[in-house]
């Protein structure tokens, strides 16, 4: 499964995608799939009653938010990464032999689908706690107190992040014969963007 492969072996992945042809439209499944599980997650906590228990931005209301969130999360996450590859490939200087932007997008499709894979973990033991009856104000509890449940809340997410960095960076190393100092930037601008929507929009 591709999803699979992205998590686990991103490299051996991304560099099996530049041998096929139109690799972005199997990447275009991982990154659907993971979409669809935060699609789903929504739908849960909204049907709860859940409200966000991060801050929310841009004057969003958060008594409908998951509604919200479960109609355009999808659309959006892979609008984010369309714009991540559309970085990469930007900044990068392209070679004439070099991948087109459909390789961009397959190898940033798999950095990106590994991390928010990893960050839905936090909101999917919140919709299967929240199914089973648990309260607004109990998980709230859980993640308010020092303790392992706030540890690992905020683990997963940091290591997210880092993951998110790593894979973005490795997508513009490989993606040039002669890497350097431009690819990490690049790697780093892409992982920027997607990192920034995630904290902006999904919760």
């Amino acid at each position: 499964m591709m999803l699979t492969s992205a998590i686990f072996k991103p490299g051996k992945c991304m560099r099996g995608l530049l041998k096929m042809q139109h690799p972005a439209r199997r990447v275009l499944l991982a990154v659907g799939a993971v979409g669809v599980f935060y699609l789903i997650t929504s739908a849960i906590l909204g049907l709860t009653g859940a409200v966000p228990t991060a801050p929310v931005f841009f004057g969003m209301d958060v008594d409908n938010y998951y509604f919200w969130q479960m109609i355009f999360v999808l659309p959006m996450l892979l609008a984010t990464w369309l714009v991540s590859a559309g970085v990469i490939r930007v900044l990068e200087r392209r070679e004439k032999d070099g991948p087109g932007f459909g390789g961009t997008a397959a190898l940033a499709g798999v950095a990106l689908s590994s991390a928010l894979f990893l960050a839905w973990i936090p909101s999917a033991v919140e919709a299967a706690f929240m199914a089973f009856g648990m309260g607004q104000s109990e998980w709230v509890g859980l993640l308010s107190n020092p303790g392992p449940w706030q540890t690992a809340y905020l683990v997963l997410y940091a290591v997210a992040a880092a993951l998110a960095l790593r894979n973005f960076m490795l997508t513009a190393r490989i993606l040039k014969k002669k890497p350097g100092a431009g690819a990490i930037l690049a790697g780093i601008a892409a992982a920027a963007v997607a990192i920034g929507v995630f904290i902006a929009f999904v919760r």
